[in-house]
């Protein structure tokens, strides 16, 4: 792999969102110029672009962008239809389209990389836990299935640019509002009963949001030795809801009581990552969970405070 500059210019698409808004400002106090492309501003970006990457009009907008100020050296595709209640055509334009056309407006200018943020969803159900990059991918979901692809899309890059997928769990951090540790929060805040399913010995994967972003930093900074690679971001321990739970109590001083049950979840799956390459490839080591829980907490307290204060 060829060095990379000191000093890149970076798109981020997705940038307004949870992970996107966090890491603008960590590369920007690196040194690069960070081009935000995304349907909504980001301030924490040099410069915002809106496009809706799913578009017609996208790869002409995102060609016109690079002629202009300059095509990128390093591409962070975190832009994504997030699991819910939508139609597969909506999956389809903004986690398949939105790679298409992406690929399309830089075939003539080629990022020195690529890194792309998809999902271990697309794992599925699995009895084979850790689960590492080799297992096949059997997501049912239109999440996962759609993420799968545009997995695909991204092997038939060629030339000079490095392809990094990073695999990620459910994140949380202050700002994110659907995952499982988010909806914990909302519970212990309020002193509430935290009910758990499966009596809490469900083992699920989870970072918070800082980890992911200091993985994409390390890639940029000092890129995997491969051309193309996949790597499993995740805790890499088999930890239980109920011991997400109790971190997460003890760190917000809450008086929640945990209320074990019997019915299991629409997903009764244990799953968690084997996050060995990416310790090989890019010194990843996440945060303990009850130091996360910690820094979990005090976000949440000093935006509590914010709110408070308008």
């Amino acid at each position: 792999m060829q060095e990379p500059h000191d000093l890149m210019t970076i798109w981020i698409t997705g940038c307004a969102g949870f992970l996107g808004s966090r890491l603008a400002p960590t590369l920007r106090a690196q040194g690069h110029y960070v081009v935000s492309l995304s349907r909504r501003p980001c301030p924490a970006a040099d410069r915002s672009i809106s496009i809706d990457l799913a578009s017609e009009k996208a790869c002409h907008q995102l060609e016109r962008l690079g002629q202009e100020c300059g095509y990128p050296e390093v591409v962070v595709h975190a832009a994504s239809r997030q699991p819910g209640r939508y139609q597969l055509s909506e999956y389809i334009r903004s986690n398949v389209l939105t790679t298409a056309h992406l690929l399309d407006a830089l075939v003539s200018r080629p990022p020195r990389q690529l890194i792309y943020t998809s999902t271990q969803r697309i794992y599925g159900r699995t009895d084979l836990v850790p689960v590492k990059e080799t297992h096949p991918a059997r997501g049912e979901e239109p999440y996962a299935i759609t993420k799968w692809w545009s997995e695909q899309l991204l092997r038939t890059v060629e030339g000079p640019t490095q392809t990094i997928i990073l695999r990620l769990p459910s994140l949380f951090g202050a700002g994110q509002a659907d995952s499982f540790i988010d909806g914990l929060a909302r519970l212990a805040l309020q002193n509430q009963a935290i009910e758990l399913f499966a009596r809490g010995q469900l083992i699920r994967d989870a970072l918070h949001v800082d980890d992911v972003i200091e993985a994409i930093a390390a890639c940029v900074v000092s890129p995997p030795s491969d051309t193309f690679c996949c790597l499993n971001l995740g805790c890499g321990q088999p930890v239980t809801t109920r011991q997400y739970a109790e971190a997460l109590i003890e760190a917000l001083g809450s008086r929640s009581p945990i209320v074990p049950i019997d019915r299991q979840t629409p997903q009764p799956m244990d799953l968690y990552a084997d996050i060995e390459e990416a310790q090989r490839q890019i010194g990843f080591y996440p945060t303990g969970l009850r130091v996360a829980m910690q820094r979990y907490a005090e976000e949440l307290r000093v935006e509590q405070g914010r709110e408070n204060g308008r």
